[in-house]
């Protein structure tokens, strides 16, 4: 189970490809015992609780993302609230371009 972002070497031998969301609902629903994710390593834990009779392994140790352990559940709170955080203006370009990414990964994970 792995990233859309991940390369098309490694998207080419998936079993499944698609969003965090998408990878955990497919172990979840899966037959099957054992599975290789290709994703942050923090979500192996969340499956291993959810799927106590099932066994998870990563492609590497490596797959820490510095950001997404950098932001909490309050800063996102505090940010939506008013409280924190700073606009991040894009041009049309660029949200156009990030558009295709998360569109597909939404696509894959359904």
């Amino acid at each position: 189970m792995v990233h859309p972002e991940c390369t098309p070497a490694v998207c080419a031998l998936a079993d499944y490809i698609g969003s965090t969301s998408g990878i955990m609902n497919y172990a979840v629903k899966s037959d099957k015992k054992e599975f290789i994710i290709g994703t942050e390593i923090s979500i192996q834990e969340h499956l291993q609780y959810q799927c106590p009779d099932k066994r998870f392994y990563y492609l590497t140790q490596k797959l820490i993302c510095p950001n997404m352990k950098s932001t909490t559940l309050v800063d996102l709170y505090n940010c939506v609230a008013g409280n924190g955080g700073e606009e991040i203006l894009l041009d049309d370009d660029t949200i156009v371009s990030a558009r295709k990414c998360i569109d597909e990964m939404i696509r894959l994970g359904s």
